[in-house]
């Protein structure tokens, strides 16, 4: 049995020692080295996600931001003076921040790998919901509707003959015949030829008839019905009817005149008699479609021009050939290919007239050759337009607005979103223009797997707009955004977090120790 002064000399040490556990709460140290654990838990979580989706198309990497749990207020009286001090309570998890950061690009295998470039993001549906990605790897349905790997659709605004609905929509072509597959003919309305009309010489040379000898010359019934020395230069032009069929035109060229430096040139533009399926067939007319002069400066730039459309006679009666119509300051003609309907073509030369011609027939222009030199008031010239240069004549360019019937070939993404069809004419039509979406506050958006997000009241308005306008990025075809999820970055984070969690289990081990430790002091 022990004596009084023993157990005397064991309760004070140990009362002492319950007074040490109570002041410092020595059980504190065991929730908060939990909390750590916890939290430094879930930050590997996230790095290990963040890893996980370092090939994902689009992904954005997040961020864990760790936060402290709570305080413990005590107060302490010394000396009459009360002071408050706090004790930490261990951390929590604050915030998994997402960051929107762009990603590099990578390349892609169609036109409809599509890059975001800057601010957005895709809207897509299905079932009647709306989410929105980064990640542009979309691709055609055998239905024709444009989608991504999980079968939501791509929304964009549909164009039809190039006007852009206002209504958005799932984008979905139709690839028959019947629709944006096929592109329709269309004939030709205007048609540019631009030649250098230097070294033409004075083939049809007649003093009674100088500027349109090659007009009175032209017989249809005849084969040729223009024979090769009645002009200087000829060169064949392409135009098509109203069936998408391409006809074969000519531009006959000859020398005029030459008056004080200035220079006239006389032409005939004309079909094959044969196919000609006007009220002139079977006539000398046959195969007639305009004659005109062009005049050039000293310098051989093209300054006036007059335009005249064929008589149903006799070529050769000047006085039947009767102003033709200017539209734009342009002349026209009425061309009509046996097998397909009458078309208007507008013929330019890069000379555009302030009003009409002075001339009501070739005959008053044949007899006023004052003003068939004179250059025309007020007229403008093309930057690119028919001269007198050169010592031989030769064909610069042709621009033509008519084309053949087309099947769709290729798409092409442009920069903001319009989708464009090319055809196998070698014509291009909008079909599809993408949408971009941005938000008040993108990290607000909540991920819903699949490289999706989904819009909430954290993340304030959506707004809608077009690619490279109003601070919304641009697109690239061709070109995917890769994750950007930083490889240095989140291997640091790793090590950091593993310490972190591995001193935070120290803690609670050495708590323990300690506690075994006063247990065994009691007993």
């Amino acid at each position: 049995m022990l004596s009084p002064e023993t157990i005397g000399a064991l309760v004070l040490p140990v009362s002492a020692y319950v007074y040490c556990v109570r002041k410092t709460n020595m059980m504190s140290s065991l929730y908060i080295g939990a909390t750590g654990l916890q939290t430094h838990g879930e930050g590997m979580n996230v790095v290990a996600n963040n890893l996980a989706n370092v090939s994902t198309v689009g992904f954005k990497q997040t961020m864990m931001m760790y936060q402290d749990l709570m305080s413990q207020t005590s107060m302490a009286r010394s000396n009459g003076i009360t002071n408050m001090s706090q004790a930490g309570m261990g951390a929590r998890v604050g915030e998994m921040r997402k960051i929107f950061t762009q990603g590099p690009f990578e390349s892609g295998s169609a036109p409809t790998d599509i890059g975001i470039q800057g601010i957005g993001f895709y809207g897509v549906t299905h079932n009647g919901q709306t989410q929105y990605t980064r990640a542009g790897n979309f691709r055609f349905t055998a239905q024709g509707d444009l989608v991504d790997p999980g079968g939501w659709n791509l929304l964009g605004h549909a164009i039809k003959n190039g006007t852009e609905s206002t209504t958005i929509s799932p984008i979905s072509i139709d690839f028959s015949a019947s629709a944006q597959g096929r592109m329709e003919p269309r004939a030709t309305s205007s048609f540019t030829a631009i030649s250098h009309l230097g070294g033409l010489e004075n083939k049809t040379d007649d003093p009674n008839n100088p500027f349109f000898g090659m007009a009175a010359a032209w017989d249809g019934t005849a084969t040729p019905p223009l024979a090769t020395s009645s002009y200087s230069y000829r060169e064949p032009i392409q135009l098509f009817d109203k069936n998408g069929n391409a006809q074969t035109a000519y531009v006959y060229y000859d020398l005029a005149g030459q008056v004080n430096g200035q220079t006239a040139v006389e032409y005939v533009i004309a079909m094959d008699p044969a196919n000609d399926g006007s009220g002139l067939a079977g006539g000398k007319s046959a195969g007639l479609l305009m004659a005109g002069t062009m005049s050039f400066t000293s310098a051989g730039q093209i300054h006036n021009l007059t335009a005249f459309s064929p008589p149903s006679g006799d070529p050769a009666n000047l006085a039947g050939w009767t102003a033709a119509p200017f539209a734009n300051g342009v002349p026209q003609l009425n061309a009509t290919f046996a097998g397909s309907g009458s078309q208007t073509v507008s013929f330019g030369s890069g000379l555009a007239l302030a009003g009409a011609q002075p001339f009501a027939t070739a005959a008053d222009a044949n007899g006023n050759p004052d003003a068939v030199f004179a250059p025309s008031a007020g007229a403008t010239r093309s930057a690119s337009a028919t001269t007198t240069y050169g010592k031989s004549p030769v064909s610069i360019s042709q621009q033509n607005d008519g084309y053949p019937e087309g099947f769709l070939r290729d798409l092409q993404v442009k920069e903001d979103g319009t989708i464009v069809g090319l055809y196998s004419n070698n014509q291009s039509d909008d079909l599809y223009r993408i949408s971009l979406y941005r938000f008040t506050s993108q990290d607000g958006l909540q991920r819903e797997g699949g490289n999706r997000f989904s819009a909430t009241s954290a993340a304030g308005a959506v707004e809608e707009g077009k690619p490279g306008t109003e601070n919304f990025g641009t697109l690239q075809e061709y070109f995917l955004e890769q994750s950007n999820v930083d490889f240095a970055r989140e291997f640091t984070t790793m090590i950091i977090t593993q310490r972190g969690f591995q001193m935070n289990s120290k803690v609670i081990t050495t708590s323990d120790q300690m506690l075994q430790k006063a247990l065994e002091i009691k007993r």
